[in-house]
């Protein structure tokens, strides 16, 4: 009789595996919760830490893991050990938030990996080590290293979801730093390969995907993010995984919101904040931060003003936002500086929404020479990264600073040159406030008509936006 029992509970097990490699989460976790019934088993219970990973159990997936962990370590099996430490160091980082007791997760994984001659488990090390680096402590240069480790590591040991993640966070680690063209080759070439090449771990996919949308999203580069979306849908349609997938709603209901679909875009963002607040609660602060940039922008400050609170840190800029539009320039440009501070020189793209927050304020203080160094360096970033979406907003801020040095005839051209360039980008909302200050321009000039004709096609566009 209790070989029966062992029978069929290894062959519960067994059904479980299969049935995480079709993933059907929810199956794989019922059969192998059953097969573990009658004792523990490492390999199971790092297949049922999987399972309760796609499904969102924060708690299952932390039991499953912190077991098989413990089992694998007690066997002296420390390359297998090194690999679940190494998955775990991930999940205090996304599902709690807890990113130093994530790091000492990290070295555990280390000990026990680096004494062994390379594996695919040093790979995916590296791509968990460069994760960090680019989401804690904001170290570009250590991204790219890391994750060039981790591709090259995937090619020699023939895993191409592991050269994928490694060519993405490469990838983003270059077009954070100011390497547009050269980021978004290999975000591309990864891309590719989790959408045509047959991949062992599904989560690379959604992450790869997640990550060349993230990108577009930062430059706003929205027409190619319209391009790799359908890719996303599919995984989604496949893989489920909401952990992931709320990730990239963020950025996609961010990229909506700025081509004027508000009201397809509050339900993508809204989506996003539920799936990363019931499964990833430490990475739901720039969902609500996404929001409260639809609030502003649709006329509703309170709730943006709560939503950006919400958001913590990722919410400090949208604050200051709200403080330059009450009059406050000061507690504007505290919030700017404060968000500058945590950032390092190279991470480009990171600065510009904070720089240009605060060379408004300084604009609004009257501090204008500091004010004209920082539109300087606004354009030289805004030219490197190459988008009309952030020329845009350059030009939006060389005329802001034109017209508070009545230079009016030099506003009207930089306000012109901004809403070409927003046209170019499908930036709805950007191109109407655009229209809005070149009226401004223009009635100190003299020219009442133009400037009311430019006043109404805001006024229009904004009514038919949803603004208040």
């Amino acid at each position: 009789m209790a070989e029966e029992d062992e029978q069929s509970a290894a062959d519960r097990i067994a059904a479980g595996h299969a049935a995480l490699e079709r993933g059907e989460w929810s199956r794989a976790a019922e059969l192998l919760r059953g097969g573990l019934r009658a004792g523990d088993d490492a390999a199971a219970l790092e297949a049922l830490g999987w399972a309760a990973w796609w499904l969102a159990d924060e708690s299952e997936t932390f039991a499953a893991r912190e077991r098989a962990f413990r089992l694998y370590r007690d066997a002296g099996d420390e390359v297998a050990a090194g690999r679940v430490a190494t998955w775990l160091a991930a999940d205090f980082r996304e599902y709690r938030g807890e990113a130093g007791i994530g790091r000492g997760w990290l070295e555990r994984a280390h000990r026990l990996l680096d004494s062994h001659p390379e594996s695919v488990e040093h790979g995916w090390l590296a791509a968990i080590d460069a994760d960090f680096a680019l989401n804690v402590e904001f170290d570009l240069g250590a991204v790219a290293a890391l994750a060039r480790e981790a591709a090259e590591v995937g090619r020699r040991r023939a895993v191409p979801d592991l050269e994928a993640v490694g060519l993405s966070l490469e990838g983003l680690a270059l077009v954070c730093g100011g390497d547009v063209d050269g980021g978004m080759r290999l975000l591309e070439e990864a891309a590719a390969i989790v959408t045509a090449e047959e991949i062992a771990l599904p989560l690379a996919a959604g992450w790869s995907l997640c990550c060349v949308l993230s990108a577009c999203d930062g430059v706003g580069d929205f027409g190619r993010a319209e391009q790799w979306c359908a890719a996303i849908r599919r995984f989604t349609d496949r893989w489920g995984g909401r952990q992931l997938v709320g990730v990239c709603r963020t950025s996609y209901g961010r990229i909506l919101a700025t081509r004027g679909q508000w009201a397809e875009a509050e339900g993508e963002l809204a989506a996003a904040i539920r799936d990363i607040d019931d499964a990833r609660p430490g990475m739901a602060g720039t969902g609500l931060a996404r929001l409260g940039e639809l609030r502003a922008r649709q006329g509703r400050p309170e709730e943006a003003r709560e939503l950006f609170d919400q958001a913590g840190p990722a919410g400090l800029v949208g604050l200051g936002e709200l403080a330059l539009e009450s009059g406050d320039a000061a507690a504007a440009a505290d919030c700017a500086e404060r968000v500058l501070r945590r950032l390092p020189e190279g991470a480009l793209l990171d600065r510009l929404a904070p720089l240009q927050l605060l060379t408004r304020g300084r604009i609004a203080l009257g501090e204008l020479e500091e004010a004209e160094r920082q539109v300087e360096s606004v354009e030289r970033t805004a030219e490197a990264l190459g988008t009309a979406y952030l020329c845009g907003h350059a030009d939006l801020l060389r005329a802001e600073l034109a017209a508070a040095r009545a230079d009016h005839e030099g506003a009207r051209r930089a306000c012109e040159d901004a809403i070409d360039r927003f046209a170019d980008a499908s930036a709805v909302y950007e191109g109407a406030r655009a229209r809005e200050r070149l009226a401004l321009a223009l009635a100190a000039l003299g020219r009442d008509e133009q400037a009311e004709r430019e006043v109404e096609a805001a006024r229009l566009t904004l009514e038919q936006l949803g603004a208040r």
